[in-house]
């Protein structure tokens, strides 16, 4: 035999386990074929470690009837104790009866090389070439051949294993992924059908407390109930941006446009919360001209809503509130801003503000967003209209949330 054949063979067992078509298994079938054709041996088999159980497995043989079986790495054999010293060993008919009781369960050699599969320091099994024809030895130069050869299979073999390592861990994530995909969609139906059902007793408690706020009551029963009708209508508020946020992020929710006055829009909400303003002194102070645009009158007045409430759960009793409506001739858009003087927001949190469920955790010296949906949903709004939105820090203290809509019509329409 000579190198050019040794590199023949190299480069076809290669092409042969490089190849695509069929599984890895099947290919190094066939590849023990070929070593054994070209060793001139009667057996040969590749065994791989299996670290899950701690064996050594046949993965191919040319007897292929012991395919799959296993040695555990703790038996005194042929080939674990190859792999233990971590070189060549090789057996005859005298050294073999050391090893009868383990080895002749499958089938008997009076003749094998056992190599080490390994790669980078890492073990990966043993290759075993057993009955040479003739009954004769392996010669050096084989045994050399042999070793250059199981260098080469080595690489082949730890590709394979990292590949199907790999599989084995994208279906575990997968499998992970797809089980979170359940439970966040079990979560979403059971928080829809929860708050679904909230909105009939809201609205009852809300019409009842209404009523009464219009009979005959002395100063501190119309406190509590205008303090009762307040909280229901938060909560109602909530429980109605909770509802839209899902239809938005499942594209249910449509946009009706018609010419509305942005100016009156926003005075109209700020008279909607004249009784919550008055219980904490809090003044608002609007400054704004006329400006009709073509949006969705309902969606805009519960964004501009949104912004006063946030506005008002965080300025301090008697501070005030300015609202601004402007028109930028250069960027051909109407801006709106709703500035409180309470606590501001850090610079790191004024991105993640009008994310879902945020919440700051900054100490006292910030204020602390409810997990409430009332930004999240003016987001999905203002975007929806091809607006952009922000929050940036009032001048002489607090916050300042804006909102942005285009002269034209662009953005989102369901």
């Amino acid at each position: 035999m000579s190198g050019k054949m040794l590199h023949t063979l190299i480069f076809e067992v290669g092409k042969l386990l490089s190849h695509s078509g069929s599984s890895f298994h099947e290919r190094l079938q066939q590849a023990v074929v070929i070593i054994a054709r070209y060793f001139r041996v009667e057996k040969c088999s590749v065994m791989i470690i299996n670290r899950e159980d701690m064996t050594l497995e046949v993965g191919a043989a040319t007897h292929t009837e012991i395919i799959g079986m296993k040695r555990n790495l703790s038996d005194v054999t042929i080939a674990t104790r190859a792999l233990l010293d971590d070189v060549p060993f090789e057996t005859d008919s005298q050294r073999l009866s050391y090893f009868v009781a383990a080895d002749t369960t499958t089938y008997t050699s009076s003749y094998s090389l056992s190599l080490p599969i390994k790669y980078s320091d890492k073990k990966l099994g043993v290759l075993n070439l057993a009955d040479t024809i003739g009954c004769e030895r392996l010669t050096n130069e084989q045994m050399e051949e042999a070793v250059e050869l199981n260098e080469q299979l080595a690489v082949h073999l730890y590709v394979a294993q990292a590949d199907a390592l790999l599989e084995r861990e994208i279906k575990k994530y997968e499998d992970a992924v797809a089980r979170l995909i359940k439970a966040d969609e079990m979560k979403t139906s059971l928080t829809s059908f929860i708050v679904h059902d909230l909105k009939g007793p809201v609205s009852t408690i809300m019409a009842n407390l209404d009523m009464l706020s219009y009979e005959p009551l002395n100063t501190e029963q119309l406190e509590l109930v205008t303090l009762g009708l307040n909280d229901v209508y938060k909560m109602q508020r909530m429980v109605m941006n909770i509802l839209d946020v899902q239809k938005m992020e499942e594209g249910k929710i449509n946009i009706y446009r018609e010419e509305t006055d942005l100016s009156e829009l926003a005075q109209g909400e700020i008279m909607s919360l004249k009784g919550l303003l008055a219980m904490k002194s809090i003044n608002i102070l609007f400054d704004g001209e006329p400006r009709v645009l073509f949006v969705d009158r309902n969606l805009i007045s519960r964004t501009i809503s949104n912004f006063l409430l946030n506005a008002l759960e965080h300025s301090p009793d008697g501070k005030q509130i300015k609202v601004i409506v402007r028109y930028d001739a250069g960027k051909k858009e109407t801006s709106v801003s709703v500035a409180d003087e309470g606590p501001g927001i850090p610079d790191d949190m004024k991105d993640k503000v009008f994310e879902k469920f945020f919440q700051i955790e900054a100490g006292k010296m910030y204020r602390k967003t409810t997990t409430g949906l009332g930004l999240t949903f003016c987001e999905f709004v203002v975007l929806a209209h091809g607006g952009r939105l922000w929050v940036e820090d009032n001048e002489g203290g607090g916050s300042r949330f804006v909102f942005t809509l285009p002269e034209t019509v662009k953005g989102v329409i369901t």
